[in-house]
């Protein structure tokens, strides 16, 4: 648009000195031309403050008013260049206006003190203000012939000027204009001085008349300010910009031409006429020089602030860095993993998309730290961190948490079957044996994987949560494996929360309760020899719950060691008042941790008045692969020898069971129930179970088979030499005050 109205307007002039009739109608045509593109440019782009460029508008009416005011004096009223006249004071209201314009768009883009800038245009109008006083004010104020109006009003063009080039000059050092609109604006005041300049000389030393060539700066004046108002980089000389810092050649180019006005005047006189401007040349110059002093001093200080800030930046980038990485293996951390979910979640929402991530661990890490060294499990961490970004596609953000945790957040528009597949991928590159400090060592990972809602947003912490439990349920599912979020686990979750919160109060409340499982001797009549105390928990909402609902979650949170001693107070004691041949009772790995156990064994035999041998403590494998794994051995030991039997539970489960029964003393050996299942049906079933009761007897051990149900597997017991049996076939566990009634019914005969 600035380019069209351009040409219009050069179309325009062309026509105004080609038809000196029209110059009234022409002129008046382009200068209100120039009125209109500043209100059109102003309706158009809606500048920051319209009122500035509506100053500009007023400037160039006054103008144009003026010169239709002087063409109707001479092309109408035929006076002969009238000076002054009414045109003229109409003519110099354009210089307060203009001058006012662009100092509301000065303050606008510059609101705090910018020296150098200014310094830099009191330079330039410096130099301009001397040209002006040596050329046109001396020569005004030296001829006689005039009046002191027609003199003050010769002076107060040029003063105008130099007021307007200040201003003008201020706006286009202040720095950060890189639009045509600037320098549109800066080209209009130079023609209107050009002009201005020449209506003076020509009064000076000759006639003046319209229609000159000193016209085209005025023409100059009008078409550059419209184009400027119709250059859409007109709203930004209306907006606030941060201030340059730096001082290029454009700008430093004009300041050393300015910087050289005077002294290049000081010689033209010297070699014209004498110093006849002596005193304003030196004074000129002087002040010049001190310009420029304070220039050099602002450059160096802004330099300098330069480089603090430059060094500050790179400091600030390099905390940065070290903000969002681990330390240890390169790859992003916890914050770094924050900032960019909370972004591909906001993306995910606008778009309708998911996010997705993984939440990785490594399964054995603790045994490869524990057997083989910080040293050892540190390589292990970089060299699975780096398999990790290896496998990831571009795009996706490998983080590690801390310890052995990593994820990963895939990048944006991935899918849930992506995720999945990055997640078997994973799986696989993670179980290659990785060699740290020259010997293989095997290791597997856990990977939970969890998506965002689709166009449901979230937050981190959510997307987190949901791979956290899918992480937890893909290691209850046998470790080395993955698992996808389903809502299921979050409600798994919640009931587990609800337990642990309930296992708190339980035991103060008495929820807890131990109902007894006969155990039965195979050989010979049936004889009831024992109970196995089994604890049950009578929720306030939720029930009878059985040990596998709670107890799971009592190990996790150490709630089962208190738990476990009131077991064994409660067992002995009932063992004592209602004549059990023993009482065998179930104890958790954790219960060994700090070696106390063995004095809450004896407390509670001596409370009960039990004879230690009537108590069977049964332990399974997990013992021996627990932390307290050397308390445990102690503690069986101190055991053995206070009397007390040890059996061993769900015998044939583990992966060390023989050699714990030639290392350790065992009094029972518990075959587990899914033995007992299938020795009816599968041979290869009962075949175990016979080795199992073959080498017990050879070591002098009992045997318990557990979960006897039918005749048939009873028959098959009977007759392979297992001693004992517990099952449904002859009772579930039940209440303390039904045993009695079990008892007498189990030996009454064969059921």
């Amino acid at each position: 648009m600035a380019l069209r109205f351009a040409a219009f307007m050069a179309l325009w002039t062309v026509f105004y000195y080609s038809v000196p009739s029209l110059h009234l109608l022409t002129w008046t045509v382009i200068g209100l031309g120039a009125v209109g593109a500043v209100l059109l440019g102003v309706r158009r782009y809606h500048p920051h403050t319209p009122i500035a460029w509506y100053l500009l508008a007023g400037a160039m009416l006054t103008l144009v008013s003026g010169d239709t005011s002087y063409n109707l004096l001479t092309d109408v009223f035929s006076q002969v260049e009238p000076f002054p006249s009414l045109a003229d004071g109409i003519y110099l209201a354009t210089y307060p206006l203009a001058a006012g314009g662009v100092m509301l768009m000065v303050r606008g883009r510059s609101p705090l003190r910018d020296r150098a800038a200014l310094i830099d245009a009191v330079i330039l109008t410096t130099a301009a203000a001397l040209l002006l006083w040596v050329y046109i004010i001396t020569p005004n104020v030296a001829d006689r012939d005039q009046s002191w109006l027609a003199n003050a009003v010769s002076i107060a063009y040029p003063l105008g000027d130099v007021m307007l080039l200040a201003v003008t000059a201020r706006l286009a050092t202040g720095g950060g204009l890189r639009g045509p609109a600037v320098r549109l604006l800066l080209l209009g005041v130079l023609g209107l001085t050009g002009s201005d300049v020449a209506y003076a000389l020509v009064r000076l030393y000759g006639t003046w008349h319209v229609g000159s060539a000193a016209d085209l700066g005025w023409v100059l004046f009008y078409v550059s300010w419209g184009a400027a108002a119709l250059s859409p980089s007109m709203t930004e000389l209306t907006e606030p910009v941060v201030r340059s810092r730096r001082t290029d050649s454009s700008r430093v180019l004009p300041l050393a031409v300015a910087a050289l006005v005077a002294p290049t005047v000081l010689m033209v006189e010297a070699l014209e006429h004498g110093l006849r401007d002596g005193p304003v040349i030196a004074v000129t110059s002087a002040l010049m020089f001190l310009l420029v002093l304070m220039r050099l001093y602002l450059a160096g200080r802004q330099n300098r602030e330069l480089d603090n800030r430059a060094h500050t930046r790179a400091m600030l980038r390099e905390l940065k860095y070290r903000a969002y990485r681990d330390s240890l293996t390169g790859l992003g951390n916890r914050l770094r993993f924050q900032d960019r979910a909370e972004r591909a979640l906001a993306r995910a929402q606008d778009s309708g998309g998911v996010a997705a991530m993984l939440l990785i661990d490594l399964d054995n890490f603790k045994e490869v730290n524990d057997t083989q060294g910080h040293k050892v499990g540190d390589e292990l961490l970089v060299a699975a961190a780096q398999r990790i970004a290896g496998a990831v596609r571009p795009g996706d953000l490998p983080i590690r948490l801390g310890g052995d945790e990593f994820a990963v957040l895939l990048s944006d528009g991935a899918s849930e079957g992506a995720a999945v597949a990055l997640a078997q991928r994973l799986i696989g590159v993670l179980a290659e044996p990785f060699r740290l400090s020259g010997a293989p060592v095997p290791v597997r990972a856990s990977i939970g994987v969890a998506t965002s809602p689709g166009g449901a947003g979230g937050t981190e912490e959510v997307l987190f949560r949901n791979a956290d439990l899918a992480l937890y349920a893909a290691k209850a599912d046998g470790k080395g494996t993955w698992r996808l979020f389903d809502p299921s686990l979050y409600d798994a979750a919640l009931q587990r929360l609800a337990l642990r919160t309930g296992l708190d109060r339980a035991l103060a409340l008495g929820e807890f309760e131990l109902h007894y499982q006969p155990i039965v001797q195979l050989q010979g009549p049936p004889r009831v020899v024992g109970f196995e105390a089994l604890v049950r928990w009578r929720h306030p909402k939720l029930g009878l719950l059985s040990p596998v609902n709670f107890v799971p979650v009592a190990e996790e949170t150490g709630q089962i060691s208190p738990i476990g001693a009131w077991i064994l107070r409660r067992a002995t004691a009932d063992a004592a008042a209602a004549g059990f041949g023993y009482v065998a009772v179930n104890v958790s790995p954790h219960q060994f941790s700090g070696g106390r156990f063995v004095d809450t064994v004896r407390s509670a035999l001596r409370e009960a008045g039990l004879p230690p041998d009537r108590l069977t403590v049964e332990i399974t494998e997990n013992v021996f692969l627990h932390e307290a794994t050397a308390d445990a051995l102690v503690d069986l030991q101190r055991l053995a020898r206070l009397g007390v039997r040890i059996a061993i539970d769900d015998f044939g489960t583990g992966y060390s069971s023989i050699g714990y029964l030639r290392d350790l003393k065992f009094d029972v050996i518990k075959a587990d129930k899914s033995f007992v299942d299938f020795i009816a049906d599968k041979p290869d079933h009962e075949r175990l179970l016979r080795g199992i009761v073959h080498v017990a007897g050879i070591m002098d051990i009992a045997v318990v088979a557990e979960g006897v149900e039918t005749v048939a597997q009873r028959n098959l017991l009977r007759e392979m030499g297992c001693a004992y049996a517990q099952g449904f076939l002859y009772s579930p566990a039940v209440p303390l005050g039904e045993t009695a009634e079990v008892w007498a019914t189990i030996e009454m005969g064969e059921t």
